[in-house]
C-alpha cells in the first residue's frame, strides 16, 4: 500500500487520490488500512514519501559515488528522474513536490517533504563541492539545480518529452564545469566583485 500510495501521489497529487483508490491499486483489503495505518491518509502518504526519498537517495548516492566528473555527478542527480518519466510514459513526477503543493494545510506532511528536500539538497551540495564548486556557492547551486529539476519535471510531463531535463543537465554541466581551475559561475562572481 505504501508503494501504491507513492505511485498514485506521483501521478495525481495528494488530494487527487483517495484511500479506496490506494487500496484498490495495491490489491489489498480495505480493513488493512485501519490496522497498518491508524494515522490514516497522512500516515500512509508520509510513509510513501519516506519510501520515495529512500529510493531516490539510494539511486542518486550510488551514482554519485561512481561519478568521476562534475558532468557525471549532474547526470547522477538527473538520470533517475529521466528514467521515471520514461518508465511511466510521462505520468509520474516528484511525490515530494506534489505533497508540498497539495498538502500545504498538513504540517506533518509538509515538514516531512521539507526534510526530504533538505536531505536531497545536502547530497547535491556535497557532490558539487567534491567536484570543485566553492563551498561558499555550492548550497546555492544545489538549490537552483533542484528547483530547475522540479520545474523541468512539470514541463517534461506537459510536453511528454525529456527535453526540459536534458536542457537543465546541459545548462548546469556547462555553467558549473571547471575551466582553468574555476567554474564559469565562480569566474562570473569574481568578475562582478572586481
Amino acid at each position: 500500500m505504501v508503494h501504491s500510495a507513492g505511485v498514485l501521489v506521483r501521478e495525481r497529487g495528494v488530494h487527487g487520490v483517495g484511500l479506496r483508490e490506494i487500496v484498490a491499486h495495491a490489491g489489498g483489503p480495505r480493513g488493512s488500512l485501519q490496522r497498518y495505518f491508524p494515522g490514516g491518509k497522512t500516515q500512509l502518504v508520509g510513509e510513501a514519501l519516506d519510501l520515495a526519498g529512500a529510493e531516490l537517495a539510494v539511486d542518486t548516492e550510488r551514482q554519485l559515488s561512481e561519478a568521476r566528473t562534475l558532468a557525471a555527478a549532474i547526470d547522477a542527480v538527473i538520470a533517475p528522474w529521466r528514467q521515471l518519466l520514461l518508465d511511466s510514459d510521462f505520468t509520474r513526477g516528484c511525490p515530494i513536490a506534489a505533497t508540498v503543493v497539495d498538502a500545504s494545510d498538513n504540517d506533518q506532511l509538509r515538514e516531512r517533504a521539507r526534510a526530504l528536500l533538505a536531505q536531497w539538497q545536502d547530497s547535491v551540495r556535497d557532490a558539487l563541492i567534491r567536484f570543485g564548486d566553492p563551498k561558499s556557492s555550492a548550497a546555492d547551486h544545489a538549490s537552483v539545480l533542484l528547483a530547475a529539476i522540479e520545474g523541468a519535471l512539470i514541463l517534461a510531463r506537459a510536453q511528454r518529452s525529456t527535453a526540459p531535463l536534458d536542457a537543465v543537465q546541459r545548462f548546469f554541466t556547462s555553467s558549473l564545469t571547471p575551466t582553468g581551475g574555476r567554474s564559469r559561475a565562480h569566474r562570473r562572481a569574481s568578475d562582478r566583485a572586481n
